[in-house]
């Protein structure tokens, strides 16, 4: 079983990596940085939460 620690890490990279996708396909879509950095931020860290408690449950099941 993996700590707290990793679990951690594993939100971190997944809200980042969001992060970068969202803020890169909101400004080729013709959005403003503050708009852009705004909503992705807020959808980032929305998703990798719902990521990692999936990851995390099937962690607990094996």
């Amino acid at each position: 079983m993996h700590g707290i620690r990793y679990w951690v890490l594993q939100y971190l990279l997944a809200a980042g990596s969001l992060f970068a996708i969202l803020v890169v396909v909101d400004l080729v879509s013709g959005k403003s940085v503050a708009d852009g950095v705004w909503m992705a931020l807020a959808w980032a860290l929305v998703a990798a939460a719902i990521f990692v408690a999936a990851r995390y449950s099937q962690s607990r099941k094996r």
